[in-house]
């Protein structure tokens, strides 16, 4: 328990540095949506961080330090070309109008409380199967395999999905595409392929440092990622998409799963 409570608050520590600088450069910009931009690189700078100060010389947590940058990586550089030279997102912005009505220091207070802080523990508890893989030289060559093609899988999925989506919404906004909402490719058996092919990804680094010392505590980083996904931002983005297109999407809804990739029913699937 004692070096995982040790490695524990060197990640601590490095991330509430991070995260606070983030927060920072935010404010400078006026803009909180940075914070979206700069999830996925606080995952893997974090990590390496604590890699390095750790003087780890565990291959499994190398592996899962390089599996977090590949992940970082993709996911920082498509919301970057998404929101480069963007207004700050609509619900940050919304936020922000919110607040300041209460004044400066309460905008400050919220933004640094609300949207940094509680990020950094999200982060925090999404990252133990790295901060569990750290100075051990234990590896269970069957949960590594399995649990990295299933990262690597959930990897596919996403990047596919993200693809697809994006090309979509390029089509939209040129005039060629003359669907509302986008029901093909992936989309065609999972209305959040996207989703799904995530939380693959965090069930596949959990699942190889099961076998450690304590390593059922990796699991809450998946069992947190499922259910962000599938009880907060999901059915946040299916009001909007209701709201929005209500009979292609009510449809859609009848016939494609939420979640779970399933073939076309005919059938209404909640």
């Amino acid at each position: 328990m004692e070096p995982l409570l040790f490695n524990s608050s060197i990640f601590v520590s490095f991330l509430f540095l991070i995260v606070t600088g983030v927060f920072i450069a935010a404010q400078f910009k006026q803009d909180n949506s940075i914070m979206d931009i700069a999830y996925g690189p606080i995952f893997f700078l974090t990590a390496l961080a604590t890699f390095m100060y750790s003087d780890s010389t565990s291959l499994l947590s190398l592996l899962l330090l390089s599996a977090t940058g590949i992940w970082a990586l993709r996911l920082s550089s498509r919301i970057y070309k998404k929101n480069h030279n963007a207004p700050e997102d609509a619900r940050y912005a919304a936020w922000r109008s919110q607040w300041m009505q209460k004044g400066l220091l309460y905008f400050y207070v919220r933004s640094y409380i609300q949207i940094t802080l509680l990020q950094g523990f999200i982060i925090f508890l999404v990252s133990l199967p790295f901060i569990l893989s750290l100075n051990t030289d234990s590896v269970s060559s069957w949960f590594l395999v399995t649990g990295l093609t299933i990262y690597a899988l959930g990897l596919a999925i996403e990047t596919t999905a993200d693809y697809q989506l994006d090309a979509f919404i390029a089509r939209k906004k040129t005039g060629t595409e003359p669907a509302v909402i986008l029901t093909t490719g992936l989309f065609k058996y999972s209305r959040r392929p996207n989703y799904f092919g995530e939380t693959l990804i965090w069930w596949g680094l959990a699942i190889t440092v099961l076998p450690l010392s304590f390593g059922n505590l990796g699991l809450i980083s998946p069992l947190v990622i499922t259910y962000i996904v599938t009880k907060v931002t999901g059915p946040m983005l299916e009001n909007i998409f209701l709201q929005k297109y209500p009979t292609e999407y009510q449809a859609y809804m009848r016939t494609t799963n939420y979640f779970f990739p399933l073939p076309p029913r005919r059938t209404r699937i909640s």
